[in-house]
């Protein structure tokens, strides 16, 4: 073997090896670059044709290596450093494959060693010669592999030292499935009841596509379970805790994989639980709440508007070093029914130290009803749970009228009068009203008749009286309020005219009629009360008012108008089959719907049947402006006592295409007092206590001293040219 060397260094020493270079041998500095010409070994030409000591590059890795080879673990001894061990993968039979060990001195003196060749045949390179490496410099040795049988080859390349000899390991393996993970991992800690999560890598370091499966146990859970990875190929696994008691728990999870999952690698799963605690208190605690540590809470409400919702805060507080989940659930037996209370959050997350505000809210629907109901605050896992109990009380708007009865005294006939009465809501709700009257086409009138008044405000109504007719005219008109019980307002007042002047209608004379009308009078005219009260078979009460005489009464005393709810009233006013006194005046139908008018003639009256229910002769007359479709013949009639008379309501759509409501209105007056009136004479104290009447209205009634009918009709549609 010839061995060509340039540098000095080398020549010098060149005496002191010769017996080496006449054997065949060949000395390498690590400053040189040798080439050896091989004539006499066919062995030695096939392992290589160069050796060279040069600074470490990124050629040196790819020169034979037809992919990328993994990273080479390396490892410093007495200043060289060398790679632990040199390893083959993807080799084909009777194929060479070279991979280079480098050689690096990472001291500061120049190293000197020589290295044995492989004891097998499978394993070679250039023939042993000694080697010098100045500090810093690599040297690069190629070693070739040829395997002649598919099986695994192990084998050492041996070094010597001054200080001492290592090796470095020369492997060859055949395709392999090889997973690696870490050995162990250790989770967040946790509350009992709920989960933590943790990732790990599982890499696929073998050669061939690898299905694996995870064996593991309770209560730790794996995603994905399984799969599939390439080689080189790394798949995420993601740990779940899920304890259930408050314990350390360490689980081994196993990976099978390889051919029949015969092949396994494992990571020690460690977590510890712990019991939560979430501590229920009220935010913002009135006086009538109970927020005792370790009782039952109250939460109260207070009143509250229907319709209105009012929203109160609790807070949960964890003082514990884990996440305390919670839930929050209502008592069971308020689930099928309409609920007052509610609660957003069902569920959630407290973190450690933290605090939670919780909003309930009470949103009554029932008016003046107590609601009382249940929360439950469940944290998850060991912890006791909070019972939270909530109180509300529903209230309506609270509407009231500056005065209950309007007095316009007397009117001339063609005059106007008006007064002015509020309506107030002392409530917070907002609050909704409607008079019951037909402004339009009564004697007394309403501005505005309907509105809405929020809380704490006042309105003013304006009440107007417009007679037709020389009479007395009294109307109790309901005011209808949502979700309140209804007002009743009275409106009096009396028409003079130049030949006829009535007694003027007084609040007192109202008081008498109702307490008359308790004691069974009211259907007697007046000139028989008087008769009776001549002859004694009457008498008159402290307020003066008639009565029968104590001693018939045998000790008893005399019958008062009893109060009657308002609701009762409203509904049982004389309309319906039900009453609460015997109406003095009925009229048959209350309800006329004319329906469709074929036009353009005006449609057939609809008869009217009116019925006197007194022992004396009333005097009907209706009330109606000039320019109304509807009206009712005869407008001005007798009826005698316990008889009825037929009347005609008529209907003429002045235009066409349009729809038509009215509230007719007539007035009912036992005929002595039209007599009594006509004569100009006064009016007896006993028959302005006598007369009565009473209106009708298309859905409710309410007895008063008027009554009225309701019609409608539709106009027949225009007829084009």
């Amino acid at each position: 073997m010839m061995l060509t060397q340039a540098p000095s260094s080398i020549m010098r020493s060149r005496n002191s090896r010769d017996h080496t270079m006449n054997s065949g041998g060949s000395c390498l500095s690590a400053s040189t670059m040798a080439i050896p010409t091989i004539n006499d070994s066919s062995a030695a030409m096939s392992a290589c044709s160069t050796i060279s000591a040069r600074p470490a590059s990124s050629l040196d890795n790819q020169m034979h290596s037809p992919k990328k080879q993994e990273r080479v673990k390396k490892r410093v001894i007495w200043g060289i450093e060398v790679a632990e061990e040199l390893h083959w993968k993807g080799w084909e039979l009777g194929k060479e494959t070279t991979r280079s060990l480098v050689l690096k001195n990472r001291s500061l003196k120049l190293q000197k060693m020589k290295y044995r060749p492989p004891k097998t045949k499978f394993f070679f390179t250039v023939i042993p010669q000694p080697i010098f490496l100045s500090p810093g410099i690599t040297l690069t040795l190629p070693i070739v592999f040829r395997p002649l049988e598919e099986k695994e080859y192990v084998d050492q390349l041996w070094f010597e030292k001054a200080e001492g000899t290592f090796c470095v390991g020369l492997r060859a393996t055949l395709p392999c499935h090889r997973l690696i993970c870490p050995p162990s991992l250790q989770l967040p800690m946790c509350a009992v009841g709920d989960t933590t999560e943790a990732c790990f890598c599982l890499d696929n370091v073998g050669d061939l596509p690898t299905f694996f499966t995870w064996e593991f146990s309770s209560p730790f859970q794996m995603l994905p379970t399984m799969g599939l990875l390439e080689p080189g190929q790394a798949s995420q696994i993601k740990v779940a805790f899920q304890p259930l008691i408050a314990v350390i728990h360490e689980v081994q999870a196993t990976c099978w994989y390889g051919k029949g999952s015969q092949q396994r690698t494992s990571i020690q799963l460690q977590a510890v639980a712990k019991c939560a605690q979430l501590l229920v208190s009220i935010r913002h605690k009135h006086l009538e709440d109970q927020d005792t540590e370790g009782f039952q809470k109250l939460l109260h409400f207070g009143s509250v508007a229907v319709g209105c919702t009012l929203e109160r805060q609790i807070r949960l507080h964890n003082p514990s070093a884990v996440n305390a989940p919670f839930r929050i659930e209502i008592s069971p037996d308020e689930m099928a029914r309409d609920q007052a209370f509610s609660c957003p959050m069902a569920h959630g997350v407290v973190l450690p130290g933290e605090k939670k505000c919780v909003s309930v809210f009470f949103h009554p629907k029932t008016l003046d009803t107590r609601t009382m109901d249940y929360f439950s605050i469940v944290p998850s896992g060991c912890a006791s749970k909070t019972l939270l109990k909530v109180v509300g009380f529903c209230g309506g708007p609270a509407v009231s009228l500056q005065h209950y009865c309007v007095d316009f005294s007397w009117v001339n006939l063609g005059e106007r009068s008006e007064q002015a009465l509020w309506i107030e809501n002392q409530s917070d709700c907002t609050a909704h009203f409607q008079f019951a009257i037909d402004c339009l086409e009564s004697v007394f009138s309403i501005r505005p008749a309907f509105g809405t008044l929020v809380g704490k405000a006042r309105m003013t109504l304006r009440c107007a009286f417009q007679p037709t007719h020389p009479i007395i005219c009294f109307r109790r008109v309901a005011c209808l309020i949502h979700h309140q019980d209804p007002l009743f307002l009275d409106l009096m007042g009396t028409c003079h005219s130049d030949s006829t002047k009535p007694a003027i209608l007084k609040p007192l004379h109202l008081t008498w009629y109702h307490t008359h009308l308790a004691r069974g009078l009211t259907l007697y005219p007046p000139d028989i009360l008087d008769a009776m009260l001549k002859e004694k078979k009457l008498a008159q009460d402290q307020n003066g008012a008639l009565m029968i005489p104590i001693q018939d009464l045998e000790d008893m005393p005399a019958p008062q108008y009893p109060y009657i709810p308002p609701m009762t009233e409203f509904f049982f006013d004389g309309t319906s089959n039900l009453t609460i006194f015997p109406p003095p005046v009925s009229i048959e139908p209350v309800e006329v719907d004319f329906g469709a008018c074929p036009g353009p003639e005006a449609p057939n009256p609809v008869p009217l049947c009116l019925m006197n229910h007194t022992k004396g002769k009333i005097t009907v007359v209706w009330t109606r402006r000039s320019d109304c479709p509807f009206w009712v013949t005869p407008e001005t009639c007798d009826v005698p006592p316990l008889k009825s008379m037929a009347m005609r309501l008529h209907f003429q759509p002045p235009h066409p295409n349009c729809l038509y409501t009215v509230e007719l209105e007539a007035f009912a007056i036992y005929k002595v007092c039209v007599r009594v009136m006509r004569e100009e004479f006064g009016v007896s104290t006993g028959s302005l206590n006598s007369w009565g009447g009473f209106r009708l209205h298309p859905l409710h009634a309410r007895l008063s001293l008027g009554w009225t009918v309701a019609s409608m009709g539709l106009s027949p549609p225009k007829l084009l040219a």
